[in-house]
């Protein structure tokens, strides 16, 4: 009771603090979910950036989230922090919320690895997948306030919707244990809400692919699902169906069952799945009576749906349009009146949204699995998208003309927001950009690490150990931040605190010459007597807030204070291919062999050697542990895990060791990492891995 009226109080909060501060809470400023909105327009309703002004583009802010991201940024105003804030997650499993103003990390959380889900944020509330559990989060400090367990893979953006005054509800999707053509489902839960139903608890589930329904079981959805009411006022779900099921999808929103389904991919070509989320006409517009699904497959075609039933209005040809046409059609549409926008192999569409028919695309890009946002004020939007060579780019909505680009560092498979007068992205070079009107736009700076040298071991500092560098830019380097992965113990160093933390963390380095167009820098970070093996990671920051978007990187092994143990790993051998037994896909065990030696000490031989092993697919661990795994009997979990061997001489100066493992029942890649302890309590810090894979019968490379 006393969580249910804490819940209650913070809504009391919300609205009071939206009554006061009205602009503070204006719900078009919003990008609060995948798409804008439930029916993923992909329109912002501001009109501060348009063409008159796109080309002066530049960084308001970026920041460096730890890893790669795939997900898209969301951003909604939070009345307990009083902030408009970003929220976004990477694939170390790691959820932040920035500050949309100047880029201050607000909160952190750690959460499962992989995060490829784009979160929505519905009253205060953040829900995000992770790994195979959704999550919802406190939007004002991150707390986890509940969630529930998947069993497959999330790569689905949840959208979430009060269908009738009696709570949120959040619709998602799996794809399976494995993540590719194993089975999935698309879930309803109820959300965070103060009424009689638990939170994240189970309303209904959907897995009847295929037609007849259950004929696909190896399908699953990461379509992001959309949610719209047919002109009877039925509340719909709608998504896409991955292959070999390759069709869209209209469910019932109160239980789940299926309304329509329509066969996309008419050919049946090779991995031709539904990936792009759907686009909602409402009933009545464009002269729709019945509202429409614009939504796009990987055979690369866009099609108009009926929204009540499903029918095929029109289908759009990129392949024939484009001959050669290089990707896929994977991008989510967004919709400006009878304007419809879509990413494909090579850049950009503009059609028709009632006949299907082609009114531009832009000169040739990479590919753009980015959903393209759309701002502005009318006749002079913008369309904002990026691609897969890293680079952000803006185009004139009405005519394609190109108008601006940024190369980021990496690859951009995140979607753009648009919120209070800036675009947000994410990149695979790890860093969520904050864009806005005369933002910098100089040369980003460029960073390096002079000591110690990458592939270098050093010998144990008793203390602290320092790391040195330079940074130069064509204006002036204003600040360089520095990370310290500790690669074995999997933490990172935290000046602030003090401490090794789970969650990535930059330090500030002392500089040379502040301002200058190039200084040296240096920092520190602690080393055990055990030493370790570590990674440095380095970025400069200009006077304009750029950041090197390729921070510069160097791993060093510190020497252990001591005699410390040596391991070897014999079986599996590295890239060994292992097959199911009589050529059947089923569990099975893989022993995993090798031998530790105790080279010296006063308390000399091996007491115990330590075994990692990692399914490389999806980030989990064997645990034979009952307790080990949140989710039942299962062997694997998503939290890092290491497993004692066996030792077949313990305390002896040599031994062999050996640990059984059960496999999973279907095609994976495996890492193994050892490392033995002796009697002094000496840790082995220079671990030697192997990888192996486990293959159905014929296949022979592991890769």
């Amino acid at each position: 009771m006393t969580h249910v009226r804490s819940r209650v109080a913070r809504r009391i909060v919300v609205l009071l603090t939206c009554v006061l501060v009205a602009a503070a809470c204006n719900p078009a400023d919003d990008w609060a979910s995948f798409g804008h909105d439930a029916g993923h327009s992909g329109v912002s309703a501001e009109t501060s950036i348009s063409t008159s002004n796109a080309s002066t583009l530049g960084i308001k802010w970026q920041v460096n989230t730890g890893d790669s991201v795939f997900a898209s940024p969301v951003v909604a105003n939070n009345a307990q922090l009083g902030k408009r804030v970003v929220y976004i997650g990477n694939l170390s499993g790691v959820m932040s919320a920035y500050d949309a103003a100047n880029g201050n990390r607000l909160w952190v959380q750690q959460l499962f690895p992989r995060i490829n889900s784009t979160a929505t944020v519905v009253n205060g509330t953040v829900y995000v997948g992770s790994a195979r559990k959704l999550f919802a989060l406190n939007a004002a400090t991150g707390a986890v306030e509940c969630s529930f367990f998947a069993g497959g893979s999330i790569a689905s953006s949840p959208v979430a919707v009060d269908l009738d005054g009696n709570g949120v509800v959040v619709y998602f999707g799996d794809n399976g244990l494995s993540g590719s053509d194993d089975g999935g489902h698309v879930w309803a839960i109820n959300g965070v809400d103060p009424n009689s139903a638990a939170d994240c608890s189970k309303k209904w589930e959907f897995n009847g692919y295929g037609n007849p329904p259950g004929s696909q079981p190896n399908a699953g959805t990461w379509s992001p699902p959309a949610f719209a009411k047919d002109k009877n006022g039925r509340p719909l779900v709608l998504f896409g169906g991955s292959s070999p099921d390759d069709a869209v999808y209209a469910v019932n929103a109160r239980t789940g069952a299926k309304v329509w389904r329509f066969q996309a991919n008419p050919d049946h070509k090779f991995d031709a799945d539904v990936g792009a989320g759907p686009t909602v006409s409402a009933p009545g517009r464009n002269g729709f009576a019945d509202g429409v699904v614009y939504v796009s497959g990987k055979e690369n075609a866009t099609y108009a749906l009926n929204l009540r039933t499903g029918a095929k209005i029109w289908r759009f040809d990129i392949a024939a349009d484009t001959p050669g046409v290089e990707g896929y059609a994977r991008s989510t549409a967004a919709l400006v009146k009878d304007l419809l926008y879509v990413g494909f192999g090579s850049g950009l569409y503009q059609l028709d949204a009632v006949h299907g028919t082609k009114h531009w695309k832009t000169a040739p890009t990479a590919e753009v699995i980015s959903s393209p946002a759309l701002t502005g004020p009318e006749g002079s939007r913008i369309a904002v998208a990026g691609d897969l060579t890293g680079k952000v780019h803006v185009w004139n909505a009405g005519t394609g003309v190109h108008l601006w680009s940024y190369p980021t560092g990496g690859q951009i498979y995140s979607s753009p927001a648009v919120s209070g007068g800036s675009i947000f992205i994410g990149s695979t070079d790890g860093f969520l950009y904050a864009f806005t009107p005369g933002g910098a736009s100089s040369g980003a700076p460029a960073t390096t690490i002079t000591s110690p040298a990458d592939g270098s071991t050093v010998d144990n500092p008793h203390g602290s150990l320092t790391v040195t560098g330079t940074a130069s830019d064509n204006s002036a380097v204003d600040q360089v931040l520095y990370a310290v992965h500790d690669e074995n113990a999997r933490l990172w160093w935290n000046a602030s605190s003090g401490a090794w933390e789970t969650v990535f963390a930059q330090n500030t380095a002392t500089l040379a010459s502040p301002g200058a167009a190039t200084t040296d820098w240096s920092g520190s970070f602690p080393i055990k007597p055990d030493g370790g093996s570590f990674t440095v990671y380095a970025e400069g920051v200009d006077s304009g807030g750029q950041h090197d978007p390729t921070p510069a990187s160097a791993k060093v092994f510190a020497d252990a204070t001591g005699d410390s143990p040596d391991t070897v790993i014999t079986a599996p051998t590295e890239n060994q291919v292992i097959h199911f037994p009589n050529g059947t896909r089923q569990e099975f065990n893989v022993t995993i062999r090798g031998s530790a030696t105790d080279p010296g000490g006063t308390k000399r031989g091996v007491n115990k050697v330590m075994v990692v092993v990692e399914n490389l697919e999806h980030a989990e661990y064997f645990c034979e542990e009952p307790t080990c795994n949140p989710f039942g009997d299962f062997p694997w979990t998503s939290s890092y895990n290491a497993q004692p061997a066996t030792l077949a001489s313990p305390g002896a100066v040599t031994t062999t060791w050996s640990l059984q493992v059960l496999m999973y029942d279907h095609p994976h890649s495996y890492m193994v990492t050892a490392w033995a302890v002796d009697g002094n309590g000496h840790v082995e810090q220079s671990r030697p891995t192997r990888t192996f894979c486990v293959r159905d019968a014929g296949v022979t490379t592991c890769s």
